[in-house]
């Protein structure tokens, strides 16, 4: 089994990762999805894709039941979020390569990211944020993932799409580590603003709202 860990963020919020190391066999053969899940389950042709859809699956179950939240199986909304059934906990899944992140969230919306610093980020930033924006990045390639990842949790927290990285998502980091950042949405008339957390993960760091 390879639940990493789970750790407190704060008195509403949980945050726990996975290492992918079973085959898809082995998440068949223990997780119970929902209807919705199984349907989205057989229209996944790629089997990466289908590896890391069970095994966000298996932690949300390994998780959700450590915590006495829920037994149920999630299920995936309209809209492409996880959900448990009747429930007023919140939850955001996210993967990479090699790991898959959850955070939970209690009577509070939640997102999370995971990332590794890549090259492309830094081709595609003119595109995604701001001239103010692109002046904190200083060029700095960790610094244009973090930006990434940061409004990759907002667009979650809206998850209504329709959303421009750049006209509606804005972010500014808190500190110099960059461990903080202010997330501000923008769009007609939803305006909030959120404080965003980065945790580090070996070559991987984490990103969601602690607020």
């Amino acid at each position: 089994m390879a639940l990493e860990y789970i750790k407190q963020i704060n008195e509403n919020i949980h945050l726990a990762v996975w290492k992918i190391e079973e085959d898809l066999e082995f998440y068949l053969q223990n997780v119970q999805l929902s209807t919705i899940d199984k349907n989205i389950l057989a229209e996944t042709t790629h089997p990466e894709k289908k590896l890391e859809f069970m095994a966000g699956r298996m932690l949300c179950k390994m998780v959700l039941h450590e915590l006495k939240i829920s037994d149920q199986p999630i299920f995936r909304n309209e809209f492409g979020k996880p959900q448990i059934p009747d429930s007023e906990y919140d939850i955001s899944l996210s993967h990479t390569e090699n790991y898959i992140a959850l955070t939970i969230g209690h009577q509070l919306d939640v997102g999370i990211d995971i990332e590794k610093p890549k090259a492309k980020m830094a081709k595609i930033a003119p595109r995604l944020y701001t001239p103010q924006e692109m002046d904190y990045c200083q060029n700095n390639l960790v610094y244009f993932s973090k930006m990434w990842s940061a409004k990759e949790v907002l667009y979650k927290l809206f998850m209504k799409r329709e959303l421009d990285f750049r006209e509606h998502l804005s972010v500014k980091p808190e500190n110099k580590e960059w461990t903080l950042m202010t997330g501000e949405i923008h769009k007609n008339d939803f305006n909030k603003s959120y404080q965003l957390a980065f945790y580090e993960l070996g070559e991987y760091f984490i990103c969601l709202n602690v607020t």
